[in-house]
């Protein structure tokens, strides 16, 4: 795949997943206990969706992008291709301090098993607070960590961009994710990556905001 292909690829699913996260959320504007409108909002999404075939192709490719999160590596040597899948548990209000850990599968070259723990700021875009309900903000998030491969071990910052769909607990944050890993050992090549997909996280477990109390929601 070449570079141009996989740049098309990414904004193709971004914006696929940012439209289908816009239409989710449009649910909160009815209320709960407003069943009619609720009811039109479906059929007319209904609708829209029969004549919308790109839709369901959209829908596939979302899904299959969290489980399989694609991941491109490579120096001065050539390039590799691989699958990632990170994990995170969060801090403060939003999870916007988070730790996360990654595992990556590459299909060929030295460093096939890879593993990395990092921290990382979640710079929130949208003015938003703590509530019950889902919210969605743009993120730029910067971070660094520890690399190993199980052979030679290095370290590595990281800038990624994306959607989050985040309360105070749930994380939910398709992106684009770039990297560079110095490794320590001398004999082996310092590398840069990219990878896009789905992390799904804990936003914050340790702190109750008592949202329901403070904010009558």
């Amino acid at each position: 795949m070449t570079l141009k292909k996989l740049s098309l690829l990414i904004c193709f699913l971004i914006l696929s997943v940012n439209l289908q996260a816009q239409n989710l959320l449009k649910l909160n504007e009815f209320g709960e206990n407003n069943s009619y409108n609720k009811l039109n909002y479906f059929n007319k999404n209904s609708l829209n969706e029969a004549q919308n075939p790109t839709l369901p192709l959209s829908i596939g490719l979302v899904a299959a992008l969290y489980i399989l999160n694609p991941i491109v590596i490579g120096n001065f040597d050539g390039v590799n291709l691989g699958l990632t899948k990170e994990i995170s548990i969060g801090f403060g209000n939003f999870g916007e301090y988070r730790i996360g850990a990654e595992y990556s599968l590459i299909f060929k070259g030295d460093n096939k098993n890879q593993l990395r723990i990092s921290g990382k700021y979640d710079n929130l875009l949208s003015d938003i607070k703590p509530s019950n309900m889902l919210q969605t903000s743009e993120v730029l998030s910067f971070g660094g960590g520890y690399f190993t491969d199980f052979n030679v071990n290095g370290f590595f910052p990281e800038i990624s961009y994306g959607f989050s769909i985040r309360n105070d607990k749930l994380l939910f944050y398709p992106h684009i994710k770039a990297r560079y890993t110095f490794i320590t050992d001398t004999n082996k090549k310092n590398f840069a990556d990219i990878s896009f997909g789905f992390i799904l996280g804990i936003a914050n477990p340790f702190i109750d905001l008592n949202i329901r109390n403070n904010h009558g929601k």
